[in-house]
């Protein structure tokens, strides 16, 4: 284990890529889209004119947050037709929010054909402030929290957690993720008024040690590795790239919500498996065609900003291209070993009343 860094949060890649490859997270985020409207139709609603105010934790390009966020507007409204609602939209002040604000202003957005909808974007990360104290009604973040807010440590022999035996390397990005989930918790139980509800769906690693991706970042692994072989990545490089999430256990998850100020309302396990998701995995080219851009979309930004400063743009370039088209070629050839079935925990959570010592 070495020294610890300071690099944070990794952004998804941007121009509308990720949202136009990221069907394996709309599949996910579908499950908890009913529970969030069910939140809607039960958390305490302002006196009008005051807006109800809705936040969506992690929006990226915006692709797949137009249809939980408008089941819940759906469910806000028939409580009271006429209620204002702002929809404040988060994501790191390095995410591209530019086709969020295309699609906002596209018959597909949620505004269209709703009135009286206010949507908004703040650029800071979710695990600090984001609004007021008592200012939010009704939160939402869908396979956005396995993100680690920092890599604490380099990880030279290893690229995903699930995939590292126990021991210090896998001790640090544990507290990492328990010291991340906590800051989230806290700072979203003083945004919320009281009774107020957030919709949790994230990644989950079940009693087996098992996220559902073990299969995918072999691949990953051995193809950085070749990748140093054949001499496209420096050493160096290589020993920095991880991919810098932690797929919590469901007591992870659970453990901190009653000292955080939440309630638990309910919580379902399931699946969301890639195969059936693109449609199979009998043809391994065509699977790798669709899928490999869906792994391209989540890991560039991440890997590959640890390259050598002293890379060219051009020089880049051909280092993603060079790993993605080996990728490409180990997921045609066992598709079946690559397709994730990713592990998901939706969690709806309440806001328990201030006692008369809070603030």
């Amino acid at each position: 284990m070495s020294d610890v860094t300071t690099t944070g949060e990794s952004v998804m890649l941007g121009h509308g890529f990720y949202g136009h490859h990221s069907q394996p997270q709309r599949a996910a985020a579908g499950l908890g889209a009913s529970w969030l409207a069910a939140a809607a139709s039960a958390v305490p609603l302002p006196e009008t004119p005051a807006p109800v105010v809705v936040a969506d934790h992690g929006c990226a390009g915006g692709a797949n947050e137009m249809g939980p966020v408008a089941a819940a507007l759906d469910a806000l409204r028939a409580r009271s037709s006429t209620l204002p609602v702002e929809v404040v939209h988060t994501d790191l002040p390095t995410n591209d929010f530019g086709p969020l604000f295309r699609l906002l202003q596209s018959p597909d957005g949620y505004p269209a054909g709703r009135p009286g909808v206010y949507p908004s974007v703040v650029g800071r990360t979710l695990y600090g402030p984001l609004l007021p104290d008592r200012r939010l009604h009704l939160g939402w973040c869908a396979i956005t929290l396995h993100w680690l807010s920092a890599m604490p440590i380099v990880v030279p022999e290893g690229v995903y957690s699930n995939l590292l035996p126990e021991g210090p390397e896998r001790d640090a990005l544990r507290t990492q993720a328990a010291r991340d989930w906590h800051t989230y918790l806290t700072e979203r139980a003083r945004e919320l008024v009281d009774g107020g509800e957030l919709v949790v769906v994230a990644g989950l690693t079940g009693a087996d040690g098992l996220s559902g991706a073990e299969g995918l970042f072999r691949m990953v692994g051995n193809q950085l590795a070749a990748s140093v072989a054949d001499g496209t990545l420096r050493p160096a490089e290589a020993e920095r790239i991880f991919y810098p999430t932690w797929n919590r256990t469901l007591e992870e998850w659970t453990a901190p919500l009653a000292a955080c100020g939440f309630d638990e309302v309910d919580r379902a396990e399931s699946a969301a498996d890639d195969a059936a998701t693109y449609g199979g995995t009998d043809d391994g080219a065509r699977f790798a065609d669709a899928y490999t851009p869906f792994v391209r979309a989540v890991t560039e930004p991440a890997f590959f900003r640890w390259l050598d400063d002293d890379r060219t743009t051009a020089g880049r370039e051909a280092v993603t291209t060079a790993f993605y088209a080996g990728l490409h070629a180990r997921i045609a050839a066992d598709a079946p070993a690559a397709a994730c079935r990713w592990r998901v925990v939706t969690l709806r959570l309440r806001r328990r009343p201030r006692g008369p010592d809070d603030a």
